[in-house]
């Protein structure tokens, strides 16, 4: 196949590769072979025979092995991708020659050790435009990026270490940049294409914003600099003050620095002025790590053999002394490297940025850990009476979901969501991202939760919600439709919802674009919100709390059907009670009185928090608004305040609202009942099924038509049952032969 100029082999199901399937392709310009199920392979050196190779994509495709140097050949390659991949070791310097590179993607490799070293061989590739390489063990600082075209620069959670350097905050083509979760130093960079950039995250800058570091930060840098920003200093080497607390290395008398001592610490020997006589006798530069890192090298380690006399010497006290710190120094630097990886294991999924919505507040949200956490100022509260599954047991999760069918794996849905594509995020909050995905031709909404900064009340969600959704289906509540656990990832797949949240067509209709709901619409979604609410209360097989009830977490479909969702803070209570004492989570504004004081919930929990939503619905205001007089911002206050006037009343309405005599006298029996849902006291507050009936009455308002009884009782009083049925058959359901139904004598009255 000689003349094959593009092969695309992505997602299939191949279990293994020929060893030479690349033999002869010698025109291929375009190879991809993504979310393969392959058994560890690494790149053939046959690809070598494709030199006019334009584009070799193969993420997640079970690559293996050292970065496969035979693509150093490939002078035409402008888009490389092995993303999701097991490879491990350096980027050979080789690469240099690919000067048409344009698109370079290694990020997010699955070996335990990652790719690694330094990236200076980038420096080199002037034609880059997307850098991707997060998510893996590089090390040292960023190259002269000077000349470059880069357009996207990714290098977050890494080992880099060093100043961010001017050729990269100065460049005029960078869109988008992320540095977070490295070890960079010295001052905050100020990217001038990108006003406003924060990549403070996770680094040691000297200031929390662009600006100069003191003078000996400054000076120490330097120092930092000459040995080429050694990791094991930068990990210390932080902020604007060496000596609070001081730096590894750093000996401070009276706040200021009195020595500089990096004894065994492996360094490379500094270049110095050719003018400076070097003395490094006796030393080990750079013999432990086999380079001579940034500097340029000694001539004095010739005659560290001699050092001692040239012949053999017998230990003395103090070379034995020596040996025994020198051996209690490593077994700590093992054990810091072990708490070391084992944080950075937690903290490395940070796949996207999970800032909630900007039309809810962070300081609506309440999550009072408790004991092992932040204390909610009471420490009465017993312990949580809802056997969830534990986080400690989350190794098991998949022995408890298998046999529902719902364990999904993350090839399947990285698939689905086009390798979580920025441009499939419908939204974002809570603990996680939540994208649109196509699993099998069925729209699905995918939970991507960040399990770096879920935390351990974040995980305990992620299972609370699994194990609620298995035990409850109703038409009015989101299915779930699988979950997948893998590594660090943490995903929850339900039915894909296209209307949107409440809240976008009730709050923020200006960034959602949505038209306003009419009266008629609004009360079917209350309804329908209602019947759910209901069913978790009273008919469920046990009955759950929802406790975070809101817009946010109402979602409707295409025909503007309501369906509640988001149940990580699902409660089971008794059926004796139907309450419980627990730590205090939910959103300010919905949360019951005696909730956020005493921290007991009942079902009267979920219709306090019904009643605001239908406050909300019916005047087309946030529960909280910060824009308005002080005596205005709770929307249940001035509701509750309002409603007492008829005439007042009505300019507090929706003005968007186009109401009818009836449709206004509807909207007055909703707004009573919201005032009854708001009560102060929980016995004052009526039941879900009692808010179900209410509605209903309103929306599904039933007229008797009118009937020819002479026609009905004339004709067929006297026929028997089976007398009738015939003549219903032959009136109303003679089916023809060119009927949809083929010659099928199926009466439709009866097709169920």
């Amino acid at each position: 196949m000689g003349s094959l100029a593009r092969l695309a082999l992505d997602g299939n199901a191949f279990t293994s590769l020929p060893p030479d399937f690349l033999h002869g392709l010698t025109s291929l310009q375009y190879l991809t072979m993504e979310n393969l199920p392959l058994p560890p392979w690494p790149v053939p050196d046959a690809i070598a025979n494709c030199s006019s190779l334009d584009t070799f994509s193969a993420s997640n495709a079970s690559i293996s092995g050292p970065f496969p140097a035979v693509l150093a050949t490939l002078v035409s390659l402008r888009n490389l991708r092995l993303s999701y991949n097991n490879l491990t070791g350096g980027l050979p310097p080789e690469l240099s020659s690919l000067i048409a590179m344009e698109s370079l993607q290694l990020n997010n490799q699955r070996s335990d050790d990652k790719l690694s070293g330094p990236i200076d061989v980038i420096a080199s590739m002037k034609s880059l435009k997307l850098l991707w390489i997060q998510s893996n063990k590089f090390t040292g600082p960023i190259p002269d990026l000077n000349g470059t075209q880069l357009e996207a620069f990714n290098v977050r959670d890494n080992m880099l270490t060093g100043v961010v350097p001017p050729s990269l905050t100065g460049l005029m083509s960078l869109k988008n940049v992320s540095l977070s979760n490295n070890n960079f130093q010295g001052p905050k960079p100020a990217f001038a294409a990108i006003p406003g950039q924060d990549e403070d995250s996770g680094n040691g800058f000297c200031l929390n914003s662009p600006g100069p570091c003191s003078p000996l930060t400054t000076t120490l840098l330097q120092v930092a600099e000459g040995f080429g920003y050694p990791y094991e200093l930068a990990k210390t080497w932080k902020g604007n003050d060496p000596c609070s607390p001081a730096w590894v290395g750093i000996v401070c008398t009276s706040s200021d620095v009195s020595m500089i001592n990096l004894s065994r610490k492996n360094l490379s020997v500094p270049k110095f002025k050719p003018s400076v006589n070097v003395l490094a006798q006796g030393n080990l530069f750079g013999q432990s790590s086999g380079s001579s890192g940034r500097g340029g090298g000694s001539d004095g380690d010739s005659s560290s053999s001699d050092s001692a006399g040239g012949g053999k010497s017998k230990p003395n006290t103090g070379m034995i002394i020596g040996i025994i710190v020198a051996v209690i120094i490593l077994f700590a630097c093992i054990a810091l490297l072990v708490h070391h990886r084992k944080k950075k294991n937690v903290e490395k999924f940070r796949p996207v940025s999970t800032k909630t919505s900007p039309a809810e507040s962070e300081m609506m949200k309440i999550q009072v850990v408790g004991a092992n956490g932040i204390s909610n100022g009471s420490s009465a509260f017993p312990t949580e009476l809802y056997s969830h599954v534990s986080a400690a047991n989350s190794s098991n999760i998949s022995e408890l979901f298998e046999s529902h069918g719902m364990q999904l794996s993350v090839e399947v849905l990285l698939k689905a969501t086009n390798n979580f594509s920025e441009d499939c995020i419908l939204g974002r909050g809570g603990f996680g991202v939540v994208f649109k995905g196509n699993l099998n031709g069925k729209l699905v909404a995918v939970k991507r939760c960040d399990s770096g900064t879920m935390g351990t009340k974040g995980q305990e969600e992620f299972l609370a919600e699994i194990d609620v959704l298995r035990k409850v289906r109703h038409r009015h509540l989101v299915a779930l439709l699988g979950y997948c656990t893998h590594g660090n990832e943490r995903l929850l797949v339900y039915e894909y919802m296209s209307g949107g949240t409440l809240r976008e067509h009730l709050c923020d209709l200006q960034q959602s674009g949505f038209i306003p709901l009419t009266w008629t619409q609004r009360m079917t979604i209350a309804l329908d919100v209602a019947r759910g609410i209901e069913y978790l209360h009273g008919l469920a097989q046990e009955t759950f709390i929802h406790r975070d009830l809101k817009p946010s977490n109402i979602l409707l479909d295409q025909d503007l059907r309501a369906k509640v969702s988001d149940f990580g803070l699902v409660k089971l209570a008794k059926d004796t009670d139907k309450s419980l004492m627990t730590r205090i989570a939910g959103t300010f504004g919905y949360l019951a009185p005696e909730y956020a004081t005493t921290g007991k919930v009942t079902t009267k929990v979920d219709v306090y928090a019904y009643g605001v939503i239908l406050m909300e619905m019916i005047t087309g205001r946030k529960v909280l608004d910060d824009s308005l007089p002080d005596d205005e911002t709770h929307l249940v206050t001035i509701f509750r305040r309002n409603i007492l006037d008829k005439e007042k009343f009505r300019k507090f309405v929706d003005p968007t609202l186009e109401l009818s005599a009836e449709g206004w006298t509807s909207l007055l029996e909703v707004a009573d009942l919201a005032r009854h849902c708001t009560a102060r006291e929980p016995y004052q507050r009526p039941d879900m099924c009692h808010c179900v009936n209410r509605l209903s009455s309103l929306v599904d308002q039933w007229k008797p038509t009118n009937i020819d009884e002479d026609d009905y009782e004339g004709e067929t009083s006297e026929m028997g049952l089976h007398q009738q049925l015939e003549k219903w058959r032959c009136d109303d359901f003679t089916i023809s032969d060119s009927d949809t139904f083929g010659s099928f004598n199926v009466p439709r009255k009866y097709n169920g």
